[in-house]
């Protein structure tokens, strides 16, 4: 077995080597929330077991502490990397407490004798810090293979299983660690043979290697992944976008025959004066008031209902397997928050119209938006902010 001074270079070694072919191949090219956080976690890791190496010197008193603080830090990136990877929003206000706390642990557990200063708190922190990014990644995991089609994104699946795996196994790790340490103590012939520092570094080194390509593919994924959502959605509002909307809809009418008692419905909504808004304000407020539309329609609606802007200050809702009441509904709560919102400009937000056409197998796409366009123009006639319904026989008149 390698003294502990040699496993701790050649984890550094490892750790840098890493470092520089993932900030060079994934982060400079994609600049993924995911690799910015791996790059920085890698940063923490190889910073910390240099550090080590200053143990038995004059500076040990600060390298120890600042050991531990890269370490939690360290600990705490590869969690914020893995929520990343479901585009959950990370608490960074943990990357200042966190560490600075097992730093302050340290500096007052000797750490100018004792060269396991601090390392109680820190092995709970890398335990939870690689539990809770282990976790996150099975998450993943399971959302990836949902998602996938075919052959298409496997790469991508079973990259997010390795980590996932070895996530896990880093995580299991630490809390044997945490647990024996508090239990029988670091000095302890069990602690040291199973758990000590030599038993840690190989395991880092090994999940290190297994996980690089992976990262890598993570990496590349979650880049491909923002671009396609780019391509879909509407820059202004983030709703989809018009080719994207007019997909969705197809695919509505596309089923719409094969559903018994699930009715589908789409509905073209039209802002009420909105021109007056951009003439006298600007086009800035004019776009506010688009966007708080946005905001105020998507919390109208269900996880299932789509919501896209056709152009200008036209957006078309698609509602699949409820009834027109349900539709109608939901339309009414729009309209009522609507009259609670102001543009950005201190101004009420326009009334809005709404034209509503239901699917049906039979029909292309341009002809159900020309339902829907013919029965919208109806609101428009009837006084604006109000629901028309096509009708086919009154539209045949």
């Amino acid at each position: 077995m390698l003294d502990v001074d040699t496993l701790r270079v050649l984890l550094a070694v490892v750790t840098l080597c890493v470092l520089l072919l993932f900030y060079l191949g994934v982060y400079r090219p994609t600049h993924s929330p995911f690799s910015g956080w791996w790059t920085l976690a890698l940063v923490c890791a190889a910073s910390s077991s240099s550090l080590l190496l200053l143990n038995g010197t004059v500076v040990q008193v600060i390298a120890n502490p600042l050991s531990t603080l890269l370490s939690a830090a360290g600990a705490m990136c590869v969690w914020f990397a893995t929520r990343s990877l479901r585009s959950r929003q990370s608490p960074v206000w943990l990357l200042a407490v966190v560490p600075v706390g097992c730093f302050a642990v340290a500096l007052f557990d000797s750490p100018s004798t004792n060269t396991w200063a601090g390392n109680g708190v820190l092995f709970g922190v890398m335990a939870g810090g690689f539990g809770a990014g282990a976790f996150e990644v099975w998450g993943t995991y399971s959302q990836r293979r949902e998602e996938r089609d075919g052959a298409e994104g496997s790469e991508a699946v079973m990259a997010v299983l390795v980590s996932a795996i070895a996530g896990t196994i880093l995580a299991v790790l630490y809390v044997a660690r945490f647990i024996a340490y508090m239990i029988v103590g670091p000095l302890d012939g069990f602690f040291t043979n199973y758990l000590g520092t030599a038993v840690t570094s190989l395991t880092l080194m090994l999940c290190l290697v297994a996980v690089t390509f992976s990262i890598s593919a993570i990496g590349w994924d979650q880049r491909t992944r923002e671009l396609r959502r780019r391509a879909l959605e509407d820059d202004l509002t983030g709703l989809l976008g018009r080719a994207a909307f007019f997909a969705r809809v197809q695919k509505s009418l596309n089923e719409a025959g094969g559903r018994r008692n699930r009715r589908s419905w789409l509905v073209i909504a039209d802002l009420d004066d909105f021109k007056p808004v951009n003439d006298a304000f600007g086009h800035a407020a004019g776009d506010r008031t688009l966007q708080r539309f946005a905001t105020v329609a998507k919390s109208a609606l269900r996880s299932s209902d789509a919501i896209g802007r056709l152009g200008g200050d036209e957006f078309g809702i698609m509602f699949d397997g409820v009834e027109l009441s349900v539709v109608a509904a939901r339309l009414d709560v729009i309209r009522a928050r609507l009259t609670q919102t102001e543009n950005g400009t201190g101004r009420p937000m326009p009334t809005v119209s709404f034209g509503v056409a239901e699917c049906s197998n039979d029909l292309t796409v341009g002809a159900l938006f020309g339902r829907a366009d013919a029965a919208l123009y109806r609101a428009k006639r009837s006084g604006r902010n109000q629901t028309a319904v096509y009708d086919e026989a009154e539209a045949s008149k």
